[in-house]
């Protein structure tokens, strides 16, 4: 009878430190996962940063980039971004009353000709199934900041007395989602994370 009462007892210890060890496993997955999705939400401002700068307009072909730069340009336009194709209300079928000018760009996990999804290589990406990081954009034009111009002659290179002008900027509210993904055969499992920031482009 002691024998089996031991027997039991160290049946029911090592059925608990099994459970342990699977949330363990679980939450470690989770936190891994969560990491993704942060890095990818980092690596969306990233992008968008480093596209919407003009000087990089020119190599800006493929890839989504000539996406970012297009909605960028309809969205500065004062008419052409009411049709814009990219706005984030598409309920509103009149273009005269379209007021939010916002834009979404996205990703799909299955695209293969898009920066927006990383490259899925090596054994870093993959946890049982393969993990896609990707990213989504949104982001608002809020018109152009205070500072964009200077208020005084000094620094006018006429030497006149007309007021001098900086560089009128577009401000922007950016919000990066992004995305650590898994293959569960058909569909996909996300875990997202967001950033969110503020910045000038200049038109």
């Amino acid at each position: 009878m002691t024998v089996f009462g031991l027997l039991v007892l160290a049946t029911v210890l090592a059925f608990g430190l099994s459970k342990n060890a699977l949330r363990e496993l679980a939450v470690t997955g989770t936190v891994w996962q969560a990491a993704k999705a942060s890095e990818a939400a980092e690596a969306g401002t990233d992008w968008f940063m480093l596209w919407s700068n003009k000087d990089n307009w020119a190599n800006a072909t493929g890839n989504k980039r000539d996406t970012l730069v297009q909605a960028l340009q309809q969205l500065n336009a004062t008419d052409t971004w009411r049709t814009s194709t990219y706005l984030l209300d598409q309920s509103i079928t009149s273009t005269a009353d379209r007021w939010d000018r916002a834009v979404q760009v996205t990703s799909s996990e299955t695209d293969t000709d898009s920066d927006m999804v990383f490259a899925n290589s090596g054994t870093g990406y993959k946890q049982s199934t393969q993990v896609k990081q990707s990213f989504d954009l949104m982001f608002r034009y809020l018109g152009h900041p205070l500072e964009s111009t200077v208020s005084s002659t000094a620094g006018n290179p006429s030497g006149g007395t007309t007021a001098a002008k900086g560089t009128s900027l577009n401000l922007y509210q950016l919000q990066s989602t992004g995305k650590a993904s898994v293959d569960t055969g058909g569909s996909y499992m996300r875990y997202q994370a967001r950033r969110e920031v503020y910045s000038t482009v200049a038109p």
